[in-house]
């Protein structure tokens, strides 16, 4: 808009310049045309000013609008760099709970696995302690039936011996050596041999 007045206030200046020029061609000293030529005169100072006025105007205009734009690019770049720090603040605090939450689960999983493997052990131990009782029922009641008078003393015997070929077939199965077999059974160790080879 002020580009738009400056442009007609050039156009008027022109004219006005056309009409002296003009009348100066003439050269008519009469009263009228001085008074035209002062009138002309005081329009061509007052659109001067106003040229002047528009101009002054449209650099102050310039100057806020470079101002503004500095600003704007001011807190445009702020902005951006409020973004970028706060999504690598984020990114820390994502990956420090990540990593707390992995911790923790490590923790927890190692827990378990100890639980777990106190509770083999303890399976294992009452297992074991299974057997012992059952051997120890097993040999009262041979025992019982030694000191009963109706079962022959003959027939005991002979079970105590299958008793002990049974118990040193499972012994074997475990993994105890014959010589260890034979000592805590009372056998021979040839006849734990031969027992070793007909279980394989």
């Amino acid at each position: 808009m002020n580009q738009m007045l400056l442009a007609v206030l050039i156009g008027v200046d022109f004219l006005l310049i056309v009409l002296v020029m003009m009348a100066l061609r003439r050269k008519q000293d009469t009263p009228a045309t001085v008074t035209i030529l002062r009138e002309l005169d005081h329009e061509h100072r007052l659109i001067k000013e106003m040229r002047e006025a528009v101009r002054e105007d449209l650099l102050q205009k310039h100057s806020e609008m470079k101002m503004l734009y500095e600003k704007v690019a001011m807190i445009a770049t702020e902005t951006d760099m409020e973004l970028k720090t706060g999504a690598h603040s984020l990114s820390q605090e994502m990956e420090i709970l990540l990593q707390d939450a992995r911790q923790r689960l490590d923790e927890y999983l190692s827990q378990i696995d100890k639980r777990r493997t106190g509770l083999s052990s303890l399976l294992k131990k009452a297992q074991e302690e299974r057997q012992a009782l059952q051997k120890a029922l097993s040999r009262g009641e041979k025992l019982t039936k030694f000191f009963d008078s109706t079962v022959p003393y003959q027939d005991v015997l002979e079970e105590l011996e299958d008793k002990k070929y049974v118990d040193a077939r499972h012994m074997l199965a475990r993994g105890v050596t014959p010589t260890q077999v034979a000592r805590e059974l009372g056998l021979a160790e040839s006849q734990v041999q031969l027992i070793a080879s007909m279980n394989s």
